[in-house]
């Protein structure tokens, strides 16, 4: 299987490529006032307005930089609207620093960290290559429940 590499400080992290439409270099962001700090802002993408979500805001409460290797990965995102109890799919952009390199590995590499935590579900297996250990992070739970209705409510 194939997966984007990524760092949050030190520390490495892998999702999977498939989820992935394009990764796009850093770019200048529209601010939405009054948005929460996770909210980088809006992207405009090929004449389509796209939310972008800052992940290393939601893995470490620190806001990405704006670095040579700080990438936007664009996503089909599907999420629900609690409000009206409907899926929805949406493309979403995830600003993510260091995303800059793609690995391979077998779903036999993986294990169980042997740690769940209630508050990021993300957060999944683990796999060791020469470099240490390498958490998967799952995409699709990686956007708090709180902001599902702010980002899909209007494609419902």
């Amino acid at each position: 299987m194939l997966f984007m590499q990524f760092k949050t400080g030190k520390e490495r992290y892998i999702f999977e490529a498939r989820d992935i439409i394009e990764v796009i270099p850093y770019a200048n962001l529209k601010p939405i006032p009054k948005a929460p700090p996770y909210v980088a802002g809006l992207l405009n993408y090929r004449g389509h307005t796209v939310p972008v979500v800052d992940v290393c805001y939601l893995m470490s409460d620190k806001l990405c930089e704006p670095k040579l290797s700080t990438r936007i990965a664009l996503v089909n995102y599907k999420g629900v609207n609690y409000k009206n109890e409907h899926n929805a799919t949406v493309c979403i952009g995830l600003l993510i620093e260091q995303l800059t390199e793609t690995v391979r590995f077998d779903e036999a590499d993986f294990s169980d960290s042997g740690v769940v935590l209630k508050d990021d579900p993300y957060l999944g297996k683990v796999v060791i290559d020469d470099h240490g250990i390498i958490q998967l992070v799952n995409i699709k739970k990686i956007i708090p429940a709180e902001a599902q209705d702010m980002l899909f409510d209007s494609v419902i």
